[in-house]
């Protein structure tokens, strides 16, 4: 029982239920779509090539988490690798074979294009992990992407499903144009956290990133330059939650301004909290970038939740 609790935090269950929320909502919320099993499968693919995404990035990542995590260590001392390189090959193979099956019932011949993507998602994930990781700044574009990329394939997959009912097409139109400015929205803001979170956490691994010779934005250009970089990105995000929150309440939809607020308070403090640091490098501490990881997590839960309230 102890193991199989310890593969379900390998795989990250909390961020693998995230991505799932989010599918459902911006699916429900922000495209006022019916759920279908094809749909049910798309999710699952999903959270079944991110969950073998986390297994191959803690098989890569044997060395650094040996240093930055030891007591949290999974790979090497709870799975053999070998274990969890068959983890991550059948969690990968059934996603795409999921992926496959939902894109032919919905899409019949055009299934290639959502196959292809969810294809083109595993083996982004793989790349990250074995080649990208340890690169300036491109590893952390691709982890901001693959969360990015949970909010627009509902969109995808809906409109290709569409396109191929002429009268559903005409039909549905002046939603599909206004659904697309809220996913539009919500990809930007997934981007952006997911980006400033993966800043943070290089930051929070500085140490054990260093001794493998990962070439992050701390090691490279200094851990002030990373601060300034988060305040900066922080502030921009600051600005769109801003505007986001009150082009939703100008619509009416008064939960959501108040949960966008929520979320912004929340990044608020992590670019307060990023100028305190700068000004008094004593501060710097591991604990400080774990509480800057987690106000980020709050902060993107709440605007993820805040789509619940679009209808």
């Amino acid at each position: 029982m102890k193991t199989f609790g310890t593969f379900f935090k390998l795989v990250r269950w909390p961020n693998l239920i995230i991505t799932a929320l989010m599918m459902c909502l911006v699916h429900r919320c922000l495209m006022q779509m019916e759920s279908s099993a094809a749909f049910t499968l798309l999710v699952i693919s999903m959270v079944l090539i991110q969950a073998g995404g986390y297994v191959i990035n803690d098989i890569f990542d044997m060395e650094i988490d040996a240093i930055n995590k030891p007591e949290k260590q999974i790979v090497g001392k709870v799975f053999t690798e070998k274990q969890c390189n068959l983890f991550y090959i059948v969690l990968t193979i059934i996603g795409l074979a999921c992926a496959l099956a939902a894109s032919v019932m919905a899409l019949g011949n055009k299934f290639i294009t959502i196959f292809a993507c969810m294809a083109l998602l595993a083996c982004l994930l793989y790349s990250y992990s074995s080649r990208y990781k340890k690169k300036l700044v491109i590893g952390n574009i691709i982890v901001s992407l693959s969360v990015a990329f949970a909010v627009f394939v509902p969109w995808l997959f809906e409109m290709i499903y569409i396109s191929k009912h002429e009268l559903l097409l005409i039909t549905m139109q002046p939603l599909m144009r206004i659904s697309l400015r809220f996913v539009l929205i919500y990809i930007a803001f997934a981007f952006l956290m997911t980006l400033i979170r993966e800043i943070v956490k290089d930051m929070q691994d500085v140490k054990g990133d260093g001794r493998s010779h990962c070439r992050t934005i701390p090691i490279v250009w200094g851990m002030k330059a990373a601060q300034i970089i988060v305040i900066v990105l922080s502030f921009v995000t600051c600005a769109m939650i801003w505007i986001a929150a009150d082009y939703f309440n100008g619509l009416g939809f008064k939960i959501t301004y108040y949960m966008l607020y929520a979320s912004w308070v929340f990044a608020f403090i992590v670019i307060i909290n990023n100028l305190i640091l700068i000004t008094d490098k004593s501060l710097r501490t591991k604990r400080q970038f774990r509480l800057q990881s987690m106000w980020l997590k709050i902060s993107m839960l709440l605007g993820v939740l805040s789509m619940f309230c679009i209808k």
